[in-house]
């Protein structure tokens, strides 16, 4: 099989409850596309669930549960792991990533919650089995890359289709009216990431400054440079579906041509 699609999604409560007209477009661009994929599997790398230190995470337990309470709605659901591709995403990536598991290794009581960092992005797509991967925000940026490059070789030797969806909020700081501050670099960093869409070429984000990103405040660069790593081994290019700012982060969708 091959690789079915890579999307980069929004994980942001307004992706759902819909406070507005952005929202309204973003979360019905996202439906067209959760209702097109064919894909029998589908990998998601988020930001908010388990971070370590020094490695990224690779959850291997039977099943993923979403409890997740939005401000108008509530997700509820259950999913399985897709065992034989989390397996072998660990062996070939065992310098990058940890297996993170329960005692209970098996049966219906090895069961992991979902961050909604996850569960909101699948919420849109048809249930089917998943694979979930944390994030870890080390500094080493060829290292996030080359693991997406031995994530996509595992996904493209899997003998189902499957697609890989990169759970992603952008910039964070810009408005006051917000957790985190107002920094000019907000727009720095969303003009950056924006740009790189929409040129088809990753290179400016890879070499942004640090600073930017950590007064910007993202918590989507790293699995960023993973998906570009995926990008670089596969020849694909993505297309930016929509963008707009939420008061004070930016939400973005966008997915392979």
């Amino acid at each position: 099989m091959v690789l079915n699609n890579i999307y980069m999604i929004p994980h942001g409560d307004e992706l759902i409850d819909i406070p507005d007209e952005d929202s309204r477009k973003l979360n019905n661009a996202l439906k067209e596309l959760a209702e097109n994929d064919s894909s029998d599997v589908l990998v998601i790398l988020s930001p908010h669930g388990v971070n370590l230190s020094k490695n990224i995470a690779v959850v291997n337990t039977e099943y993923f549960k979403a409890d997740t309470q939005l401000k108008n709605t509530y997700l509820d659901f259950k999913a399985q792991n897709e065992r034989k591709l989390t397996e072998d995403i660990i062996k070939s990536t065992r310098d990058t990533t940890e297996e993170l598991r329960f005692i209970t290794y098996s049966g219906d009581i090895s069961v992991f919650p979902l961050d909604f960092g996850s569960s909101i992005p699948l919420s849109f797509f048809k249930q089917r089995n998943i694979v979930l991967i944390g994030q870890s925000r080390i500094n080493n940026r060829d290292k996030l890359i080359n693991f997406g490059k031995s994530l996509y070789n595992s996904v493209q030797a899997y003998n189902k289709k499957v697609s890989i969806i990169i759970s992603a909020d952008q910039a964070h700081t810009h408005s006051d009216k917000g957790p985190y501050g107002y920094s000019q670099n907000a727009e720095k960093y969303e003009h950056t990431v924006k740009h790189c869409f929409e040129t088809g070429s990753f290179e400016e984000l890879y070499k942004i400054e640090q600073e930017i990103i950590d007064t910007g405040k993202p918590d989507s660069f790293w699995n960023l440079m993973v998906m570009y790593g995926i990008l670089q081994a596969s020849g694909r290019k993505m297309r930016l579906d929509y963008h707009y700012v939420e008061i004070y982060f930016g939400m973005m969708l966008a997915h392979s041509t």
